[in-house]
């Protein structure tokens, strides 16, 4: 938005100029490559540890618009991603945290309601979060961890809350940490991007993409008895709206996103018998990350019904990598309509 193009009701709407919504904030301290990845346009200090910032939702992007769900609705995974970018933005310019500053999730969640507010209308959706940081030190006083406790409004409309929970370190300790850890340097992503790499994805309709880079899961196999999923993690590393930059590991969003696909196809198969029409919706996600999800090893996706008597549905989603359990995700799913 261009100065030349804010009318007088969005002058009077009360959102100060360091909230706007003309441009958006450096890339780099949201740890982005791409300008067209950074969805925060601005920040305002309300106190020591607290914040609002401002977000310009895309009406067109090839990751966070790819649904056939209708009406379309705003991506909650696009706003989780949001609350992420706010949050270190918040950390960087709030508390001076220096830029060359790994930040490793331990636990998030979103839920959303007021459906009506997410709907997605003729221009941009415009976002305003308010931020509360609760920052850990160690003995000589460096931040080692950061709690943001986050709500999210369209305009006067609450919309949901978010929490991150997050560890910090330089990012030359991260290193150090890494390899420590595998006893080897981790491969990188753009290893993986090679036109010779196997990816053999399931069909996007089956998960409300229309877009097959946008399908993370493979190898799908569903438990009638038991009422379970299980499918192989197949994200297509050259995907930018997943894989912005180069990773040593799978990135939390990645797992999200196989949450999410996993917790609809289950959702999907197991009403009317396999004939519902379309996946049904994800209204909250909560996620703990234990362990670094590696690039160079099989990462099993398991989905069940935690309760599904009343709508929405819970469905915990645990992602397995020799033999140990790496991210525990739940859902919640407003089940597909049934056929008729």
């Amino acid at each position: 938005m261009t100065v030349s193009e804010i009318t007088p009701e969005q002058e009077k709407s009360g959102v100060p100029e360091t909230l706007g919504f003309h441009r958006t904030v450096d890339r780099r301290l949201v740890h982005r490559a791409s300008v067209a990845e950074v969805f925060v346009t601005g920040m305002e200090r309300t106190g020591d540890f607290t914040f609002r910032s401002a977000a310009q939702l895309p009406l067109s992007h090839a990751y966070f618009n790819d649904h056939t769900g209708t009406p379309a609705v705003h991506d909650p995974l696009l706003l989780l991603e949001i609350c992420r970018q706010a949050s270190i933005y918040g950390a960087h310019a709030q508390l001076d945290i220096p830029l060359q500053t790994t930040f490793m999730v331990n636990d998030w969640s979103i839920t959303l309601r007021h459906a009506d507010a997410l709907l997605v209308g003729p221009k941009p959706g415009e976002l305003i979060l308010g931020e509360v940081m609760t920052p850990t030190y160690d003995r000589r006083n460096r931040i080692t961890a950061l709690r943001f406790d986050i709500t999210l409004h369209f305009g006067d409309q609450p919309v949901g809350e978010a929490h991150i929970r997050v560890s910090s370190a330089p990012t030359a300790q991260y290193a150090s940490l890494r390899y420590m850890q595998r006893g080897s340097t981790p491969p990188m992503t753009s290893a993986f991007r090679s036109p010779g790499h196997r990816r053999d994805a399931g069909p996007p309709a089956g998960v409300g993409r229309g877009n097959p880079a946008n399908v993370v899961l493979s190898e799908t196999a569903f438990d009638a008895r038991q009422g379970t999923l299980t499918a192989v993690l197949a994200p297509d590393y050259g995907n930018s709206g997943l894989f912005d930059h180069d990773y040593d590991h799978i990135p939390a969003m990645v797992l999200m996103e196989a949450a999410r696909q996993s917790a609809l196809l289950l959702t999907t198969h197991s009403a009317a018998g396999g004939a519902a029409q379309g996946p049904g919706a994800i209204t909250a996600f909560e996620a703990s990350f234990s362990r670094f999800a590696e690039l160079d090893a099989p990462v099993r996706v398991v989905a069940a019904f935690e309760a599904r008597q009343e709508a929405p549905h819970r469905i915990s989603v645990a992602f397995e990598q020799s033999d140990t359990t790496v991210a525990a995700i739940r859902t919640e799913v407003r089940p597909p309509a049934p056929a008729g």
